[in-house]
């Protein structure tokens, strides 16, 4: 019997991920203060494609709402 994923599973995997990507991303480019927004690193491109994550396919928002309409589901909501 094989279980495949819910939409609320993808949901809270896609959010956890990019939650996660962004705030990595942020913290190294602390790290690294204003060199780490220099082209010649690759934190650049990752901060920036981190920011991206948060928009692509779903804002964090709208995953955020496909969770809690699953959650609220069984309850009639």
């Amino acid at each position: 019997d094989q279980k495949l994923a819910t939409d609320m599973d993808m949901a809270i995997a896609k959010l956890k991920a990019t939650e996660m990507l962004a705030m990595v991303a942020d913290e190294a480019l602390q790290i690294h203060g204003g060199m780490g927004l220099m082209s010649e690193l690759p934190l650049e491109r990752i901060w920036r494609d981190a920011r991206i994550e948060r928009i692509w396919e779903g804002t964090s928002e709208v995953q955020r709402h496909i969770i809690s309409r699953a959650l609220l589901r069984p309850l009639g909501g």
